[in-house]
């Protein structure tokens, strides 16, 4: 079976609007081709790329994603706390130094703007990415068939969106090194973020005020992790998932 990664993104005078990406049998090439220029040229835009590529390497499969839990709270503020206490508990680092990192998230991490990418940071507390404006991307991973996973998300109430992220975090996760990760979107009535662990994907409803533009994610991960090896696999090496575990 021949696979191939297909990455979109498109921008207004260097403003990000939209991006996505997929990895499709080749037969599936021309159509996700059509969904992702449509869901690109959403809003105007004067740039557009796509890019297809075949995948060479062997694939890492999963057979289930991170377990999902919805949990729903009155306010942000009541999210964040239990947002903390949670990764408190499973990076060790204090609570003081999680809320500094959260807070540059909910404020814009890359001096008022958006990282492009995720932070890193280690359990001693300290920031790891290569790049703190660029941050790092979590690329190729996907589902063996999409189309079933998403409808069981869709019947018991999700979404796209918990579709994609899910994927995502289930790639992150399954890395020895990374202990955990906090997500905002940078969408500014999307409110959903989530924190997921190593067994756990925690949907926290809403974790960001609506109105709030910025958004990010942070990695949090073992101290002495290897950076170039960590950059390695959540860049390089392909995911596919089998199902989603609700």
């Amino acid at each position: 079976m021949e696979y191939y990664s297909i990455k979109m993104r498109s921008s207004s005078k260097g403003e990000h609007i939209s991006g996505h990406e997929r990895i499709v049998e080749k037969a599936q090439l021309q159509k996700v081709l059509n969904e992702l220029f449509e869901r690109g040229s959403r809003k105007d835009f004067d740039f557009l790329n796509i890019k297809v590529e075949k995948i060479e390497k062997p694939f890492v499969v999963l057979k289930r994603t991170l377990k999902v839990k919805t949990l729903e709270f009155e306010n942000p503020h009541e999210a964040n706390d239990f947002a903390i206490n949670l990764l408190e508990k499973h990076t060790g680092i204090k609570k003081e130094i999680l809320k500094e990192f959260i807070s540059l998230i909910h404020e814009g991490a890359n001096a008022g703007k958006n990282m492009r990418g995720a932070m890193i940071v280690d359990v001693n507390g300290t920031r790891l990415e290569k790049d703190r404006e660029k941050g790092i991307r979590t690329t190729l991973v996907d589902y063996m068939d999409r189309k079933k996973v998403r409808e069981k998300l869709i019947q018991n109430g999700f979404t796209d969106r918990t579709l994609d992220a899910l994927a995502l975090s289930s790639k992150n996760l399954y890395y020895p090194d990374i202990i955990a990760e906090y997500c905002i979107s940078d969408e500014s009535d999307y409110v959903v973020g989530y924190v997921a662990t190593k067994n756990y994907y925690y949907r926290l409803n809403p974790l960001k005020e609506k109105g709030n533009k910025f958004g990010g994610r942070i990695y949090f991960v073992k101290k002495g992790t290897n950076i170039d090896k960590l950059y390695h696999y959540l860049q390089k090496v392909p995911v596919l998932i089998e199902d989603a575990d609700i």
